[in-house]
């Protein structure tokens, strides 16, 4: 039955049935408590995600003197988290964290806008915390989601992509390995 309704909040979403990414991430908590998600389920989940093919290999290869990562996702916070101890990643925005009481029921949620337009807010946050240029980033994505930053961005990677981010992006790449080049690229 979870599924079930939690598929049926997507369809709700792809429709334009619900006014923000916030209200639908709210009422897809609403089922994680309503079917008493625990905090040992979730971190299983956490722990039990793949990285795609390439992905560490590439972003442990960054040069750090010449780029700085920075995660922006509309997915859980302690997945970025994740992701930021092993890549040592500075700075990590996502959509959901999760909190957890005693009994390891979920309790309580932090929700921040880090989806479609919000995106570029975090990313505008962290252009003046760094002192940069609006010229002076790249952006990587796949969702559609990620169509209005990739717009925004003065050069774009769509890594296996939504149709509709690999026509706005600038780049298209099948393979993540494939960024290795276009960072170390005379094109940027």
């Amino acid at each position: 039955m979870a599924i079930e309704e939690e598929v049926a909040t997507h369809r709700k979403w792809q429709g334009g049935d619900y006014r923000s990414y916030l209200e639908w991430m709210r009422d897809t908590i609403r089922i994680h408590q309503k079917y008493g998600l625990t905090e040992r389920v979730f971190n299983s989940l956490i722990e039990s995600a793949q990285y795609n093919p390439g992905v560490e290999q590439t972003l442990k290869s960054v040069k750090r003197d010449q780029y700085e990562i920075v995660l922006i996702s509309g997915g859980f916070r302690e997945l970025a988290a994740r992701a930021q101890r092993l890549f040592s990643i500075q700075h990590a925005f996502a959509a959901c964290e999760y909190f957890f009481g005693e009994n390891g029921q979920l309790t309580g949620f932090n929700l921040l806008p880090c989806d479609f337009e919000g995106k570029i807010d975090f990313i505008r946050l962290m252009i003046r915390e760094y002192g940069l240029s609006d010229e002076d980033w790249i952006f990587v994505g796949d969702g559609a989601n990620d169509v209005p930053i990739a717009k925004v961005a003065p050069v774009s990677v769509a890594y296996s992509a939504h149709p509709d981010l690999i026509k706005v992006s600038t780049f298209r790449i099948t393979d993540f390995t494939e960024l290795s080049t276009i960072l170390s690229s005379k094109l940027l």
